[in-house]
């Protein structure tokens, strides 16, 4: 078959590495001019290391690998600790958080990517699909991918002309290397108040992955106005805000898609945020991304002659699965204080209790980890 992905980000890219060698004709189109490596790093979950591994891309060699998460309030208290070693040892993969443009450049290797092709309409049509780009050119194939953003151009065409709708957070984001005691450890700290939520993740190579989850707006200079706000969070929070600098900072509103039951018709489907964007309070953006793509190159890979129904299948399966994530990252509960009785009652739960509840949610929301077919 042709197939035609549109998007060179992470999860195009590895459904393209998941296809080498299926004997399909598979191009990738990417809007940019080069490869998008902006956007810190990426927390890969159990799930995701595991779909990176059947893709034939797993981790290997860089990333912080994160055995622990602590939860602490704004005044110092730890409300619970997760054991991330039992996700590894039940599923046989650790949670690692890797560098965005690491993972890019690990996914992009042997993928040949065109860049500076904008797509404008896609044409479903009985014999397959045409793609038009912004230069006027047509482009046939049997089956299109949209892997292109919450602004997919694929999924207002086939799909949906709506856009995902803002909510009032906003993630401001860095990789940067500070605090060497935690980024050359294996615990990660998140630490919430009124103020909203400070994210510290060790990513390796003395790199951490920092960020602050927001619900008003920002006044003036980032930096600043994020000092003043989360002032008094403790004293690692306190030291990252004396070294942040306006030109370290990323922000990304927060926005979420109505996900429906069908992602396409005929040979056009959708996969990641061009299908179901939500917020990264679940960290779980990027990991269902690469669980799309690993069952959307399994079901490619199986040539199946009913193309469209086989879309539609994988469509159903992923829909159940990411729908748990969306509800729970739309709510934005882990952004916001927990009530005092109920962190006492958080305290009291053992680690590893904790890390098993991890791997119960994780294997209800992976296609992966429950080797799913169509």
């Amino acid at each position: 078959m042709k197939i035609l992905i549109a998007g060179g980000g992470i999860g195009g890219l590895a459904l393209a590495r998941g296809l080498a060698g299926s004997g399909h004709h598979v191009r990738v189109f990417e809007q940019a001019d080069s490869l998008r490596t902006g956007g810190a790093a990426v927390t890969i979950f159990s799930n995701g290391a595991a779909a990176l591994a059947g893709l034939g891309a797993p981790l290997a060699g860089f990333g912080g690998r994160l055995d622990r998460l602590r939860f602490d309030t704004a005044d110092g208290q730890t409300m619970v600790i997760a054991d991330l070693t039992v996700l590894a040892a039940r599923t046989g993969f650790p949670v690692t958080s890797v560098p965005r443009d690491r993972l890019i450049e690990h996914l992009a290797k042997g993928v040949q990517v065109e860049f500076s092709r904008e797509i404008t309409d896609v044409e479903v049509h009985p014999g397959g699909v045409t793609v038009l780009d912004s230069t006027g050119e047509r482009h046939e194939a049997d089956a299109v991918v949209g892997a292109d953003g919450h602004r997919s151009a694929v999924r207002r065409a086939v799909l949906d002309p709506a856009p995902a709708i803002e909510n009032e957070w906003t993630t401001w984001q860095g990789l940067t290397p500070v605090l060497p005691t935690l980024a050359d450890a294996t615990t990660g700290l998140c630490v919430v108040g009124n103020s909203g939520l400070v994210g510290l993740l060790p990513s390796g190579d003395g790199l951490v992955m920092w960020w602050f989850d927001v619900h008003q707006p920002l006044q003036g200079s980032p930096a600043a106005d994020l000092a003043r706000r989360f002032r008094g969070y403790g004293p690692l929070v306190e030291q990252l805000l004396t070294t942040i600098r306006d030109e370290d900072l990323e922000s990304f509103r927060h926005v979420a898609h109505r996900i429906p039951e069908r992602w396409g018709h005929g040979g056009a489907t959708l996969l990641g945020d061009a299908a179901h964007a939500f917020p990264p309070t679940q960290a779980q953006g990027a990991n269902q991304a690469l669980e799309d793509a690993w069952l959307l190159s399994r079901t490619l890979r199986a040539n199946p002659t009913d193309l469209p129904d086989a879309l539609r299948r994988y469509e159903k399966l992923r829909t159940r699965r990411v729908r748990k994530v969306s509800r729970r990252a739309v709510s934005e509960r882990t952004n916001k204080p927990i009530p005092s009785p109920a962190r006492g009652l958080l305290a009291m739960i053992p680690s590893s209790l904790i890390g098993k509840a991890y791997v119960a949610q994780l294997r209800g929301i992976s296609s992966v980890l429950n080797d799913e077919r169509v």
